[in-house]
């Protein structure tokens, strides 16, 4: 399974609760993996885990002149006559260096 010793989780659960934790609140992220897998993981072992993360800048060759981040929701229409039309996100972004 990949756990190292004295490590409670699987490395795929420990990555699941990751995820979890960065889409919604610790609180949240506790009661979505109970509800998902039934494993209880107490909201102060997320706020651990994120803690223990590297977030140490990557090194990089090359430096960046511009970066820009967007986006926002498009109104899609069914070709089909009497469809509903509905909403979808999007998010674009883009490196330039010179």
């Amino acid at each position: 399974m990949g756990i190292e010793p004295y490590r409670r989780f699987s490395p795929l659960l420990e990555k699941c609760c990751l995820l979890l934790a960065a889409n919604v609140s610790f609180q949240d992220a506790e009661k979505d993996l109970k509800v998902m897998t039934g494993i209880e993981v107490g909201h102060s072992t997320y706020h651990r885990q994120v803690q223990r993360l590297d977030t140490s800048p990557p090194n990089v060759k090359q430096k960046l002149t511009e970066v820009c981040i967007d986006g926002g929701k498009v109104r899609i229409r069914s070709q089909e006559k009497g469809k509903p039309a509905y909403w979808k996100e999007y998010k674009t972004g883009r490196l330039r260096n010179n």
